[in-house]
């Protein structure tokens, strides 16, 4: 019983935390205008796998230094693999929950 609860809370956390994260970014770029793994690795100009605040603010008109800051989990002026991972997966939350909200007619 007890490894049943712990595996449980085990897989529940990470999702309950991706959809809050989610839910907190509601006024984000629209989702259906990226690529279909909502990948942010175009703005990687240089290829070394990881995205400056140069590169991100370069990519797109619309990109600003403060999502940049909160993207940037440990704050080392880059977003690393595992940074941008995070973020495709957020907007990837949002997207399906703007989908879902669509099909509620």
């Amino acid at each position: 019983m007890k490894m049943t609860v712990f595996t449980f809370v085990l897989f529940l956390i990470p999702s309950l935390y991706q959809n809050a994260h989610a839910a907190a970014h509601e006024a984000m770029p629209d989702c259906n205008k990226m690529s279909p793994s909502f990948s942010i690795s175009y703005l990687d100009e240089n290829t070394d796998g990881s995205i400056s605040l140069q590169e991100y603010l370069q990519g797109d008109p619309s990109n600003e230094k403060k999502m940049f800051e909160h993207m940037d989990a440990n704050h080392d002026g880059l977003l690393d693999q595992a940074e941008q991972k995070e973020v495709e997966q957020v907007y990837q939350l949002i997207h399906q929950k703007a989908a879902a909200g669509s099909r509620k007619i």
